[in-house]
């Protein structure tokens, strides 16, 4: 048998007798269930995959972990005298090194498979439909960022707890050097730079993982790792060498060794600083968790589009959200040419590279870091650091390929309601320029001194007015919506006043409703879930909207009388604990096609604050998607926002209770479970004559 072998069966088998082999294991299955609990969380409505956020929940805790299982391999060694005796041996002492290195980064890879079994497997239990989305090979670019780290934290702990007698010293020493200075720089770096964490960007010791985990493969990345493990465990056979010289005076010999050290890392340097230099970055086709396809809606759009758009990514290919635009663009690319309507050609300019391209692309208006749509002269661009999803790259592709839109969106004022020209949290500044993007124009309208509507006037939404409407503005809406008219409300309350007086005319009357047993985010929101089949809520099926202490809504009298063009239909578009908190009425649906009449339309959403901005950065919602089919629905369009609403939109469908339940199970309950197993296994191998 091999000394190689033989050290790493040693070594693993030394360390599966260790009351510390089994409190590190456990700490760093509590660590890293706690981060991946709040992962989960924080990339609610965001394009991570699963793999992605759960190998960024690792990769922090990983070199503690190689800290704490590697600081016995040499240390236990010299305090127990053994270590003269192996270096009497006729074994080289890269051989020795080399099985202590495998011995650890063994033990480390095997916790690593264990945390991925015990996480997925609860996870499977509270969210299945999360895991049921999960490609087979998903996880398989993260498991390699995660085993190049661990290589390189593995034979750095080896190398270092070679310089300690102590294996506390070892642990702390390996630590500082793997995470606490390399983190303490970077947030030194971003404390120093005016411009923060723009100027420098990620960690890129986690930026590396997730980039992988995501199926970008740098080549210099995983050179990189390789170099600096082969110049660690070079080090840490030339520390144990060194002790055979120790008491022989060899000066010469010492310090040729030193010398040969420094000229290692200068070598590690250079061949890294020349890996990045020739850098390669592959695109994997696994690990992301695409979204359920393209919309009806932009199925639609790609087969009325004519005559031939180019779809450019202007964006750098090393940054996270190249490869997910990238798969975008060529489902839209081959859905419209499936579609029969017009050629879109995707390109591809890297801002590093291209510079001939880029520099067009920059005086056509562009900005880097964008999705550039072309038509002739016509240029439209979606930010990609602002937030791309399909509705806002569909809305660019309609302005350049359609007949400009000429419509506006009007908002109330004067009664309290919410500005939609508010930046702050209570604001709506967000979803009004979504509705831009959608290309209509967002304008304030004054009921009281308008004595009729603009002719411009696609639909009139009223956020959330805390004072009441007068009889004279109250009649000038009534007046509109006989007309035709269309009327978005966001009601704050139940009680009885002018706006509440015209809802009861139009078919709903607002009705206050218990929520106490509702599903919850927050502890003070209510969660609807229940969509019905209404064109606004259909697209959205299995999505959920989330409410601020919902009013409800009944079918008032006006809703069961009427017939033909007076005929008012009542329709329920959300529910929550079986009280409808968003409701919609039509008057003339049946009789508009026969007698060329236009259907007026009211839809009432129970919450003041449903698309202010505070709620819809939570992303934990399909609130922003939900309103903007309510004004696409209203101007006479289809809804656009399909289920998940783009390709690579993360839900994990778990309420509080839910989330509670996998923090304390995954990082509580089962590291517990698994330190008492190991350490019971422990004593019985102490036990052993």
């Amino acid at each position: 048998m091999s000394p190689i072998r033989v050290t790493w069966r040693r070594t693993i088998g030394r360390a599966r007798s260790l009351y510390s082999t089994a409190m590190a294991t456990a700490g760093f299955m509590a660590a890293s269930a706690a981060l991946f609990a709040f992962g989960l969380e924080s990339a609610e409505g965001g394009r991570l995959s699963l793999a992605a956020i759960w190998t960024a929940s690792v990769s922090p805790v990983l070199p503690v972990l190689a800290s704490l299982l590697g600081m016995e391999t040499w240390s236990d060694e010299r305090r127990s005298g053994r270590f003269e005796t192996l270096l009497s041996s006729p074994v080289r002492e890269r051989s020795l090194v080399l099985g202590k290195f495998l011995g650890v980064w063994t033990m480390l890879l095997m916790a690593i498979g264990a945390f991925h079994l015990v996480s997925m497997g609860y996870l499977a239990a509270c969210a299945p439909k999360l895991i049921e989305g999960m490609p087979t090979l998903g996880f398989l670019p993260g498991f390699l960022a995660l085993a190049l780290q661990g290589a390189l934290w593995s034979a750095v702990s080896v190398a270092v707890s070679a310089a300690f007698r102590s294996s506390a010293a070892s642990a702390c020493a390996t630590a500082i050097v793997l995470s606490a200075l390399p983190r303490g720089a970077w947030l030194a770096l971003m404390a120093w730079a005016p411009q923060g964490r723009p100027a420098f960007g990620e960690m890129p010791l986690d930026a590396q993982a997730l980039d992988m985990a995501c199926g970008l493969v740098s080549s210099a990345t995983v050179l990189t790792y390789l170099i600096l493990t082969a110049a660690s465990l070079f080090v840490a056979a030339k520390l144990v060498a060194g002790y055979r010289l120790v008491g022989r005076g060899a000066a010469s010999v010492r310090a040729s060794t030193a010398v040969a050290v420094i000229l290692c890392v200068a070598l590690a340097a250079s061949a890294s600083a020349l890996a990045y230099r020739l850098d390669m970055t592959l695109d994997i086709p696994v690990g992301s968790q695409e979204g359920s396809g393209l919309s009806a809606r932009t199925r639609g759009v790609l087969s009325e589009i004519r005559g031939d758009v180019v779809a450019t990514v202007f964006l750098s290919r090393r940054d996270p959200q190249f490869r997910p635009l990238a798969h975008f663009l060529r489902a839209i690319e081959k859905t419209a040419e499936a579609q029969g309507g017009g050629r879109i050609a995707v390109r591809y300019v890297d801002p590093r590279w291209d510079l001939g391209a880029a520099e067009r692309l920059v005086r056509s208006g562009a900005k880097e870091g964008s999705l550039v749509f072309e038509r002739g002269h016509r240029v439209e661009s979606v930010s990609v650091a602002d937030g791309w999803d399909e509705r806002s790259c569909v809305s660019a592709l309609l302005k350049i390929a359609m007949p400009p839109q000429r419509r506006s969106v009007y908002w109330t004022a004067g009664h309290g309601e919410v500005s939609f020209s508010a930046y702050g949290p209570f604001g709506m500044s967000d979803i009004a320029r979504d509705i831009a993007r959608d290309g209509y124009r967002n304008h304030v309208l004054d009921l009281a001194s308008e004595s009729q509507m603009p002719s411009d006037c696609a639909l009139v939404v009223i956020a959330g007015a805390r004072d009441d409407f007068s009889r004279v503005e109250t009649g000038r809406l009534d007046a509109y919506l006989r007309q035709g008219g269309r009327v978005l409300v966001l009601l704050s309350s139940v009680e009885p006043s002018g706006l509440a007086t015209m809802l009861s005319g139009w078919g709903m009357r607002p009705t206050a409703a218990s929520f106490a047993s509702a599903r919850t985010l927050s502890g003070t929101d209510v969660i609807a879930s229940e969509l019905t089949s209404h064109p606004v809520s259909a697209p959205l099926g299995g999505s959920q909207i989330v409410l601020e202490k919902p009013v409800s809504f009944a079918p008032s009298a006006a809703a069961e009388g009427g017939a033909g063009a007076d005929r008012i239909e009542f329709s329920e578009l959300a529910r929550a604990c079986g009280a409808c908190v968003v409701a919609a009425s039509e008057r003339g649906a049946g009789a508009g096609d026969d007698l060329n009449l236009r259907p007026s339309r009211i839809i009432a959403i129970g919450d003041a604050g449903f698309a202010t901005n505070g709620q819809l950065a939570s992303s934990a919602n399909a609130n922003r998607d939900f309103f903007l089919n309510c004004i696409a629905y209203l101007a006479g369009t289809d809804a656009m926002a399909g289920a998940g609403d783009g390709p690579g939109r993360f839900v994990s469908g778990m309420d509080r209770s839910a989330r509670a339940k996998f923090l304390v199970g995954l990082a509580a309950a089962f590291p517990a479970a698994l330190f008492l197993l190991m350490a019971a296994a422990v004593a019985a191998r102490r036990c052993r004559p």
